[in-house]
């Protein structure tokens, strides 16, 4: 069965590029503008990972993150954060929320793609 992949960031463009470089890799993907949408879409899709960007409006990156690692259905989901911030202290934040991986924008598509298959 196909990997489930989540993708949560509040640019149309932005899910559409990472659906089309994760689709062309043979998994399956479903979209969410904000964290309170990734919820939302959790509660009725089988995801495998979340890959989040961090700033988007109603709930965050962090938010998002915090609220997967609380509930114990989705606690073992890995979850990529991709987000533009580059500073040590927002890394920190993201890893101290449970990201499994903060990458910076613009990632490539190969460091996406093996960021993806290493946490999966």
């Amino acid at each position: 069965m196909k990997k489930m992949i989540l993708i949560v960031d509040d640019c149309d463009t932005t899910r559409k590029l990472l659906s089309y470089i994760i689709k062309e890799r043979g998994y399956k993907t479903v979209d969410a503008s904000n964290g309170i949408d990734a919820l939302e879409k959790l509660a009725i899709n089988q995801v495998d990972l979340v890959i989040t960007d961090l700033n988007m409006p109603q709930m965050d990156g962090y938010e998002l993150s915090r609220s997967l690692r609380q509930n114990v259905s989705y606690r073992e989901i890995p979850i990529i954060m991709v987000s533009t911030e580059s500073g040590e202290t927002d890394m920190k934040k993201g890893l101290e929320a449970g990201v499994t991986r903060y990458l910076v924008k613009p990632v490539s598509p190969q460091k996406l793609l093996y960021e993806i298959e290493k946490a999966l």
